[in-house]
């Protein structure tokens, strides 16, 4: 294989955000980017696979940037509210387009998650990085089958689907408070239907 230029692959990529953008992905195919970034569909091939790959790296483009200046933007100590800020910042940097590149990969394109593997691990380490920080989290909610671990999956995941669809984040967040701050009789009163929430959770 020929030995890839990074510039060229910017300039593919920029090629395909503008395309994007302008008509939709509908619009974006092999041939059309090849002739707008004045480069053969061969060369273009050494690049990106298919369509499919160009979007993946498109979204990987827009990961990349937003988590290099996420850690700035949160100021919160307590984990849920820190939360509620990584979600809104992350919407706010997904424009019109970012939304468009994650609506257009499938659900199950099970290799996308692949490629994008170490942007997901970069955005699990923010998450158990600020959970770990957060003083006022309840001891003892560790244990067994229920780890810090699969928790942070369970946000994680969340905020991928949220971010997808532009739903709001209220649910999450209540959940995230009950689990880690919520202590056992305030528990036991919410069960009842005596305490904050009734039996609407």
């Amino acid at each position: 294989m020929r030995k890839r230029d990074p510039a060229l692959r910017q300039k593919l990529l920029s090629c395909a955000h503008r395309i994007e953008c302008s008509d939709g992905a509908e619009a974006l195919r092999i041939r059309r980017l090849a002739a707008e970034a004045g480069v053969s569909v061969g060369t273009l091939y050494n690049y990106f696979e298919s369509k499919q790959d160009v979007l993946l790296a498109l979204t990987e483009e827009y990961w990349k940037n937003a988590l290099l200046e996420l850690q700035s933007h949160i100021t919160n100590e307590r984990f849920s509210a820190q939360v509620r800020q990584i979600y809104g910042f992350l919407c706010g940097k997904m424009n019109d387009c970012a939304r468009t590149f994650m609506q257009s990969l499938p659900e199950s394109a099970e290799e996308g998650y692949i490629r994008m593997a170490s942007m997901q691990a970069a955005f699990r380490s923010v998450l158990l990085q600020r959970i770990d920080e957060d003083a006022l989290i309840r001891s003892g909610i560790w244990r067994g089958g229920f780890s810090k671990e699969a928790f942070i999956e369970f946000v994680f995941s969340n905020i991928i689907a949220l971010m997808r669809r532009g739903g709001e984040i209220d649910f999450l967040i209540q959940i995230v408070e009950r689990v880690l701050y919520e202590s056992e009789q305030e528990g036991q009163e919410t069960k009842d239907g005596t305490g904050i929430g009734g039996d609407n959770f």
